[in-house]
Formats: structure tokens, C-alpha cells, sequence
């Protein structure tokens, strides 16, 4: 079985389990997940929403930037100190 094929038979419980996992650092038995398994566990989980077309917004790692986009990025000249008055 390839990589493939085990990525097409994984469910949506099985996908969630792994989501639970990395989202708590620790499997639904109390063990620790190791990096390697984050590692493993992400990439399965990234190709699974792929697989089965699950809208970008609710993807692993989505980062909405439609209110990032409209902030002035501050520079070092932009900065003004605060004044604390008694």
C-alpha cells in the first residue's frame, strides 16, 4: 500500500482523531505525540483535505490575511512614544 492509498482509506474519525492529537500534543490514549508522528500526522492530514476537497478556510494552517492586508506595516520611523501623565 502506498502513500496514496493509505491517505484515500483514512475516515473522517481518523482524520479527526489526528487533527485532536496535534491540536492537545497527546493521543486519545494519554501518549505523548512525537515529532516525528506530528510530522507524519500533518502531512496525512494536509493530503487528506486535498483528497476530499475540504474548503481552504477550514484547512489545517489556514491564516484568514483579509484584515492583514488593509494594516499599515510600522517601521522604526513610525514609532512615537508614550507619554504617561500623572
Amino acid at each position: 500500500m502506498n502513500l496514496d492509498d493509505l491517505i484515500a482509506s483514512m475516515t473522517p474519525e481518523i482524520y479527526q482523531n489526528m487533527k485532536d492529537a496535534l491540536e492537545l500534543g497527546r493521543w486519545g490514549d494519554g501518549r505523548v505525540v512525537t515529532p516525528e508522528q506530528k510530522e507524519y500526522s500533518l502531512e496525512a492530514m494536509i493530503r487528506y483535505e486535498h483528497l476530499v476537497g475540504i474548503p481552504e478556510t477550514e484547512r489545517v494552517g489556514y491564516v484568514d490575511m483579509t484584515n492583514k492586508k488593509n494594516k499599515k506595516k510600522a517601521d522604526d520611523g513610525d514609532t512615537q512614544p508614550i507619554k504617561i501623565i500623572d
